[in-house]
C-alpha cells in the first residue's frame, strides 16, 4: 500500500509542469502583443496575430529576425504584394546564377498580380510537356514563397502561333494546357501547395507578349506564367 501511496504522489507532483507551459505560453502571447503596441506598425500586428493564432491552436510558431521568418515551419498569410514580389525576385535572381537559366526566368508586375515568366525552353524540351531536371531545380526554389502565401496562385501556358499535330498534340491549345497542368501537379504532389490555391489555363497562341514575325519573338512567345494573383 506504501508503495502506490508514493506512486500517486510522484504522479501528482508532476501535473505542476502542466499548469507552468500554459503561463509561460500566456506570458510569451502577453509580452508579444505589448512590443507590438509599442512599436504601432500595423503589418507587425498582423504579423503577431498570425503568430498567436499558430501558438493557441498547437502549431510551430516562427521568431523573426529583421523582418524575416526563421524557424522549422512557415506560417501563411503575413505578406503583402510588395513583399512577396521581393521575395520572388530574391530567388529568382539566385535562380539565374545557380541554375543557369539567366534571360530565361523573370519578375514583374501587371494587372493579373505578381507574374513569374519563364521561357519555354527553360522548363521544356521543343514540342514536349515534360519538366526538365532545371525546371524543377528552379520550382524547388520558389516554393517556400508560395507555401507561405495564401494568395490564389494560377499557371498559365502559352504558345507560338506555329501549328503542332503530334501524337501527343493535336493543336496548341493541348500543348498549352498540358504545360500548365504539369507545372501545377508538381506545386501539389511534390511541393504541397494546397489544391484550392491553384489552378491551370491553357492559351495556346492567343496572348501574344510579342508579334509572332520574327523566331527571336516567337520564342518569346512561348512560354509559361506563374501568376499570383493580387490579394484582398
Amino acid at each position: 500500500m506504501r508503495r502506490k501511496k508514493r506512486e500517486e504522489d510522484h504522479e501528482n507532483t508532476e501535473r505542476w509542469l502542466l499548469t507552468y507551459s500554459d503561463l509561460i505560453t500566456l506570458l510569451l502571447a502577453f509580452f508579444i502583443m505589448m512590443y507590438t503596441f509599442s512599436k504601432q506598425d500595423a503589418q507587425k500586428y498582423q504579423e503577431v496575430t498570425s503568430y498567436l493564432k499558430t501558438i493557441f491552436s498547437g502549431g510551430s510558431a516562427l521568431a523573426y529576425k529583421d523582418g524575416k521568418a526563421e524557424g522549422a515551419s512557415i506560417m501563411p498569410g503575413i505578406m503583402n504584394n510588395e513583399e512577396i514580389k521581393r521575395r520572388i525576385e530574391e530567388e529568382v535572381k539566385e535562380i539565374t546564377t545557380t541554375i543557369g537559366l539567366n534571360g530565361n526566368i523573370s519578375v514583374l508586375s501587371d494587372e493579373r498580380g505578381i507574374v513569374i515568366r519563364i521561357m519555354d525552353r527553360a522548363f521544356f524540351d521543343e514540342g514536349k510537356a515534360v519538366l526538365k531536371e532545371r525546371a524543377i531545380e528552379a520550382l524547388e526554389k520558389i516554393l517556400p514563397v508560395l507555401k507561405r502565401i495564401n494568395n490564389h496562385i494560377r499557371i498559365e501556358g502559352h504558345t507560338d502561333n506555329i501549328p503542332i499535330n503530334t501524337y501527343e498534340f493535336k493543336s496548341n491549345w493541348e500543348l498549352s494546357v498540358r504545360r500548365a497542368t504539369e507545372v501545377v501537379r508538381y506545386l501539389i504532389e511534390k511541393g504541397g501547395v494546397p489544391p484550392t490555391r491553384v489552378s491551370a489555363t491553357g492559351y495556346a497562341e492567343y496572348r501574344p507578349i510579342m508579334p509572332n514575325d520574327t523566331p527571336e519573338n516567337r520564342a518569346l512567345n512561348r512560354r509559361i506564367e506563374i501568376i499570383i494573383t493580387k490579394g484582398k
